[in-house]
């Protein structure tokens, strides 16, 4: 599986630009509304309608302070009159993009709209959405629903439900954690057990639009230790670039008093550009990670901003193991109708670096299936069976049919 992080983690350097919750307001004298969504990868995709004209698919996220159009079409020349202009750099100093600042949105979703939002605008991406997640995706919505509405994430029924914070009762069956919201995001307070290492208190931002399970600065903690097997890997795409870094797994992870996780897969970025200690309420904290969906897809999740908690409730995904890529190659999707599979990395030492796989490689068939029966989510299944599973695959390289045997092996 492709780590895919959407979130825009150089965002958090943008300053004087927050979210507008307030124009946000139930249709109809409402109270309540529920809306489905496509679980992609373990990203929330909901259709929303932008001054009328879509639906169009946004990603929703707690990891953004504010939203982001990424393809300008989706809004009007005259949303981006006199727009303030901020430039993006790469960590070396390289300018990669310019955002402008869209004002005088219309945003309409099921039951819900918006009116008078702004939004940042990307001007060009080197990141294609639909190869990477294989669906078309037009934006990120930020903040701005879950600063102005109690937000439930049904992540096994694909539900989202929207309450009236002052007329909201936490339902049965649920358990409150405490979080704190800073820059219009969620911290959790969470324990990590490193083998051979105390356990260890850390602050992780709660990440809807992060797919993998949990993320450690282990580079700017000396605290976070690399577990014994670890391999390189791309852990992921943003709009700076790709993330590389090391996969492993921790011994635990628990938060809550009644939530814990063993063997839990866990990425260690190099270089990540993200704020080490953030302030907010007066103080600093440090921020050790993130928790992303990986995580919180094993249940309903409530957030409520509001009153700084969220709300769980244990769904049949709790008890499954972390499963990790054991095919040694990750995969890209093209084509009009997203069917088309390319061959993007390989794992070193991996079964698919063994068999010969190379970049590029157009794949044909999988299970002797051929793949257009395959979702781009099944295909990622494909890839995590149990080791010792063996998958006939047959590729096209430079015109000719090659066919292949992977033997999968479990790699960390």
């Amino acid at each position: 599986m492709r780590y895919t992080i959407l979130t825009l983690a150089f965002l958090v350097s943008i300053n004087c630009f927050a979210q507008n919750s307030v124009g946000f307001s139930f249709d109809d004298g409402q109270q309540f509304v529920e809306l489905s969504f496509k679980d992609e990868s373990n990203l929330i995709i909901i259709p929303i309608l932008v001054n009328g004209e879509g639906p169009f698919n946004f990603i929703l996220d707690t990891g953004s302070e504010s939203g982001m159009i990424f393809d300008r079409f989706v809004i009007a020349d005259n949303n981006l009159a006199d727009a303030r202009t901020i430039p993006i750099y790469a960590g070396n100093g390289d300018k990669i993009t310019d955002l402008f600042v869209a004002s005088n949105l219309s945003i309409k979703l099921n039951g819900i709209s918006g009116s008078n939002q702004s939004m940042l605008v990307l001007e060009e991406s080197g990141m294609d959405i639909r190869n990477i997640l294989g669906v078309e995706a037009h934006g990120i919505l930020g903040s701005e629903l879950f600063s102005r509405f109690v937000v439930e994430v049904d992540y096994e029924n694909e539900k989202l439900r929207l309450y009236e914070p002052g007329k909201f009762k936490i339902p049965k069956g649920f358990r409150k954690v405490d979080v704190e919201i800073r820059d219009f995001r969620p911290y959790i307070k969470a324990e990590i057990k490193q083998k051979g290492e105390k356990r260890k208190t850390v602050n992780l931002l709660i990440d809807t639009g992060a797919s993998s399970a949990l993320f450690l600065d282990e580079e700017r903690h000396d605290e976070i230790v690399l577990p014994k097997h670890t391999i390189e890997h791309s852990l992921g795409s943003s709009l700076i670039g790709n993330l590389e870094g090391r996969v492993g797994r921790i011994q635990g992870l628990r938060f809550g008093k009644r939530f814990r996780f063993n063997k839990v897969v866990t990425s260690f970025p190099e270089d990540w550009q993200v704020k080490r200690v953030v302030e907010g309420n007066g103080t600093e904290m440090k921020r050790y990670g993130t928790m992303g969906s990986d995580v919180l897809a094993r249940f309903n999740v409530i957030f409520d901003y509001p009153n700084e908690a969220i709300y769980l409730k244990k769904n049949e995904n709790y008890g499954n193991t972390f499963k990790f890529n054991t095919a040694g190659f990750t995969f890209s999707v093209s084509g009009e109708e997203l069917n088309r599979y390319f061959v993007s990395n390989i794992i070193p030492n991996s079964p698919a670096k063994k068999i010969g796989l190379l970049p590029g490689d157009e794949i044909i068939s999988m299970a002797d299936k051929p793949v257009f029966f395959y979702s781009f989510a099944s295909m990622n299944s494909l890839l995590r069976q149990p080791s010792g599973t063996r998958l006939t695959m047959v590729i096209k390289r430079d015109g000719k049919l090659i066919e292949k045997e992977l033997e999968l092996k479990a790699l960390i």
